[in-house]
């Protein structure tokens, strides 16, 4: 088959052009049985002026989705750009690794503890979710609604309270050139 040339097909086309939508990246955070948890959440999103309103997307077998669903709360936190990649880099992998595929058994038993090291206080409105002290912004949710959206769940929430802590440019996919689509 020496000069075939492999033809793209449409989704390979879809999934280019997705690639090329730019995104906030936020840590998005929870709690279980008292313990803090946070990870990287990308499609974050306003949805209402009044009530208040926004919407994460999670993973159907996100660890985070459970802790929202038994919990009802979650914080999302708008990392800066100055800085912000390498706090990014501690939320990336997933508390539990065996999530990740083609793992040694060795590093699939690991467990992450993705706040170590990292400035937080927990929020009072979203009892015991954290608040990152080096994000831009940060918001306390409620939980509202869990939407099923093809193999992700939406979570719209009412916004309880939200402050600016720092002034700075967002960290974005633009920025880390990381994709997270198609």
């Amino acid at each position: 088959m020496v000069g075939r040339k492999i033809q793209k097909t449409d989704d390979d086309y879809i999934q280019e052009a997705m690639h090329e939508l730019p995104y906030g990246i936020y840590v998005i955070g929870t709690t279980r049985d008292g313990k803090p948890n946070g990870m990287i959440a990308d499609w974050v999103m306003q949805v209402s002026f009044s009530p208040r309103l926004v919407l994460a997307a999670f993973e159907r077998d996100s660890s985070s989705l459970a802790r929202i669903r038994e919990h009802g709360f979650y914080t999302v936190n708008l990392l800066p750009q100055k800085d912000g990649l390498l706090i990014a880099q501690r939320f990336v992998q997933p508390s539990n690794a065996a999530k990740v595929r083609g793992r040694s058994d060795e590093a699939a038993a690991q467990q992450h503890d993705k706040l170590a090291g990292t400035d937080y206080r927990l929020s009072e409105r979203a009892p015991g979710c954290p608040i990152l002290e080096d994000a831009i912004a940060y918001l306390e949710c409620a939980a509202e609604q869990f939407i099923d959206a093809g193999d992700h769940v939406l979570v719209t929430a009412r916004v309880l309270y939200g402050a600016v802590q720092h002034s700075g440019d967002p960290l974005t996919s633009t920025y880390t050139g990381w994709s997270y689509s198609g």
